[in-house]
């Protein structure tokens, strides 16, 4: 526990103690005004009612000791206004009680005055009580009231604290003070009642207000209200003659004081809890429209009191008394109040529909784009179908998928990424027409509805794709993003088919172009249900892995990789190969785009080196040396430290050693963090493992990667081996090269050459200082009986 908690606890403790002796000595007070006699009675009231004002303003001084700020300040008042009115109320009683003397002059009319003054501390007390606008909720806390808002709680003060005056005038102070030569104490009883009168009518409006303790607002409103009765009460008394024949009646006098010195003991206020779209977080909505309710009436509770008052007092009263004028300009402020109350209202109503149109935007648009999103979209692809069944027309359904999107948002941050999908939005409605609908479905996946359909939809698809694909520039970088697009028409003459149905056949289309090649477009058929489809290649592709035929079989070839020197094979590097039982043998780069949108790229990775590290055993035992097995994984996988976990276990269950295993890295220019990976990458190679450099010339291989990762050998992407030995003819792409090359040999690197088919291509790569390469000039693959590795017994 804290200490502000620890504070808190001992306050709450020590004003539930006081409460209880409050109570005792509140029965026992009541008991003896009852039982003693009149003159003994009278002597404890007043003796208790000195000692409840002088000890609760030392209390209120004390607990404001205690405290700081806010929280001191009207605590302090509360003890001043206490004390206060102890000082006056004894001077007065000792020193006037029982003598006549004349209806205060200006030379003693501070007679009158005096006594208002501690009751003025009061209200700023109470002024600075901690409470909040009753509509915080609707304003948020945050938000400062307005100028209305102070109007309204001006006229409110002046109306409440202006009916209970004039309550009090008519039946008391009015005869008070026409009632001839009084003792100064009637004086000071009208004077505090005046006063008390106040305190009261801004409790009153503060009860009105959110409180953050209510139970201290409580306990202040009731000693205040028993002290006003109790001086009411006696001044009633002293000017019809009555005398002090009820003791009882001053009892309110000396427990007042005590309630209020009660809830200056309790603890402080709460901070305030953060407010919701609706309210405080601990107010309900029917306890906030209660709250509200009162606050609007409050005003009006008191008026018709006052008036019935008025109207009784007028038979007494010659002509049009003052009294009534005063309660027609309540009334007229009351009126003026209501007008203003009608205009926030109005207000409020303009405010919330503003509000609901604000929420159903956001309900059915998507935030970061402004586009529809997947509810609105669903909604107006429902319509289009209901009106082609009503009326059959031609219409469109074009799914887009960035497919570089997750490589931007990584290496240039979220915020680059936003910006990406903000200008592909307004590049996807700069390319359709504003009758269709853009949406985006979440994620960097969209989608077009276009209906009615004029063109041609391959074309609109086209120009899409296009739009997309034009280089844009974001966080001070210029990139260029791919979509793979799928489209799928709905003739006026087939048949009918549900809004899931035909974003199904879109979504199938979409994965198949992202099967086929990146970036491009197929349009829907029946044929892409088959086993060509993505979801059922997906399906085959997770049969395989748990060894169901029905998926295929997955194996593994070992291409050798030889010496150009001496024609030694020394190293084999293992491919995972994928036989599907209806399509045969899957491409590797297909492969690779169905594992990744099945999410089982983790899962081949492990079986591959389970089984690389097992051949590689078995190698080692048949050359009687090291025959290491190159194993080419993502760059993005070596950033995490399972797939470090993997390979050591991987070494562990075959039995192989760590210098038999070199580590291709492939796809540099996709990892969010090389820096990541190349930590990991140093711990491996420390162990004895070598580090590849896979693919370089590749499209997504970032020359970064020789700085940053702790390469051993660099692998030539075939691309680049074609323009070396001149099959591909790009003077640009050789200038690169020869010095890239150049680089890579005073970095000390290996240099392996893959895509060598014959002997003018291994001629030529070693004369530009390749010393390793691979290819179908040097025999075929060797392929392993399944992906199962060799697990030592």
């Amino acid at each position: 526990m804290g200490d502000g908690a620890a504070v808190s606890a001992r306050a709450g403790s020590g004003a539930r103690r006081f409460a209880v002796a409050t109570v005792v000595y509140s029965l026992v007070l009541m008991l003896c005004a009852v039982i003693l006699p009149v003159d003994q009675a009278l002597a404890l009231l007043r003796v208790s009612l000195s000692v409840g004002l002088l000890g609760g303003g030392g209390l209120c001084l004390w607990a404001a000791s205690r405290q700081r700020g806010v929280e001191r300040l009207w605590r302090a008042l509360m003890g001043a206004m206490l004390l206060g009115g102890a000082l006056i109320g004894t001077l007065v009683l000792l020193g006037n009680l029982g003598t006549e003397r004349a209806i205060p002059t200006p030379k003693n009319g501070v007679l009158l005055v005096a006594p208002i003054l501690p009751w003025l501390c009061g209200l700023a007390g109470l002024m600075l009580y901690p409470a909040d606008p009753y509509d915080i909720g609707l304003r948020g806390r945050d938000a400062l009231p307005g100028r209305r808002w102070h109007l309204v709680a001006a006229l409110d003060s002046v109306i409440v604290t202006g009916a209970l005056a004039l309550i009090a005038w008519i039946l008391v102070l009015d005869r008070a003070l026409g009632a001839g030569p009084r003792s100064s104490a009637i004086y000071y009883f009208i004077s505090t009642g005046i006063g008390q009168t106040l305190v009261v009518a801004v409790i009153l409006l503060a009860a009105f207000r959110r409180p953050r303790r209510p139970l201290g607002l409580l306990l202040l409103g009731g000693g205040e209200l028993a002290f006003a009765l109790s001086t009411l009460a006696s001044l009633y008394s002293a000017i019809h003659g009555l005398g002090d024949s009820r003791p009882v009646l001053n009892l309110g006098m000396a427990v007042g004081p005590l309630l209020i010195a009660g809830a200056t003991l309790l603890p402080p206020a709460p901070a305030p809890p953060a407010a919701t779209a609706v309210g405080p977080l601990s107010e309900t909505a029917d306890t906030g429209a209660r709250r509200r309710w009162w606050h609007a009436a409050l005003p009006y509770v008191p008026l018709p009191v006052a008036a019935a008052v008025t109207l009784t007092h007028l038979p007494r009263q010659p002509g049009m008394p003052r009294e009534v004028w005063a309660l027609l300009a309540l009334f007229l402020l009351a009126l003026i109040r209501q007008m203003i109350t009608m205009a926030d209202n109005t207000n409020l109503v303009t405010r919330v529909e503003e509000d609901r149109l604000a929420l159903r935007r956001q309900a059915f648009h998507d935030p970061l784009t402004g586009l529809a999103n997947r509810a609105l979209f669903a909604d107006r692809l429902a319509q289009a179908l209901a009106r082609r069944d009503r009326a059959p027309n031609r219409l469109a359904l074009l799914y887009c998928d960035l497919d570089d999107f997750k490589h931007i948002n990584d290496a240039l941050g979220h915020a680059a990424g936003d910006e990406l999908l903000r200008v592909t939005a307004a590049r996807l409605l700069g390319a359709v027409r504003g009758s269709d609908t853009v949406a985006r479905l979440g994620g960097d996946e969209f989608a077009i509805l276009l209906e009615p359909l004029a063109d041609d939809p391959e074309q609109i698809s086209r120009r899409v794709g296009d739009a997309i694909r034009a280089p844009i520039t974001v966080a001070d970088s210029e990139c260029t993003v791919r979509a793979s697009l799928g489209l799928v028409v709905v003739e006026p003459d087939s048949g009918p088919i549900s809004p899931e149905a035909l974003l199904h056949r879109a979504d199938v289309a979409m994965y198949t172009a992202k099967t086929n090649a990146a970036g491009t477009l197929t349009i829907y058929g029946p044929e892409l249900l088959g086993p060509r489809s993505p979801s059922a290649l997906r399906a085959a592709l997770g049969a395989a892995l748990r060894g169901d035929r029905a998926g295929g079989t997955l194996d593994v070839d070992y291409r050798p990789i030889v010496d150009l020197a001496s024609r030694v094979t020394v190293a084999h590097e293992a491919r995972l190969t994928w036989m599907h039982p209806d399509l045969g043998p899957v491409q590797p780069s297909r492969l690779v785009v169905v594992a990744r949108s099945a999410g089982l790229v983790p899962a081949l990775d492990s079986q591959l080196l389970r089984a690389a590290c097992g051949h590689a055993s078995v190698l080692r035992g048949q050359a009687g040396g090291p025959v290491p097995v190159h194993v080419v994984i993502s760059a993005e996988r070596f950033a995490d430290e399972a797939t470090t976990r993997e390979v050591l276990e991987a070494l562990d269950v075959t039995g192989t050693s760590p210098g038999d295993l070199v580590l291709g890295v492939e796809a540099t220019s996709q990892a969010p963090d090389l820096a990541a990976a190349a930590r990991e990458l140093d711990h491996l190679r420390a162990l004895g493992m070598s580090v590849s450099l896979a693919h370089l010339g590749r499209y997504d291989t970032s020359l970064a990667a020789l700085r940053v990762l702790p390469a051993d050998i660099v692998v030539l992407d075939p691309s680049f081996t074609e323009v070396v030995v001149g099959s591909r003819h790009e003077p640009r792409t050789a200038i690169l090269l020869n010095a890239l090359l150049t680089a890579v040999r005073q970095l000390g690197l290996t240099v392996v050459a893959a895509g060598v088919d014959d002997e003018a291509a291994a001629a030529r790569v070693r004369e530009l200082g390749c010393a390793l390469a691979s290819g179908r000039l040097f025999g075929g693959v060797r392929t392993g009986r399944s992906c199962r590795p060799a697990v030592r017994g």
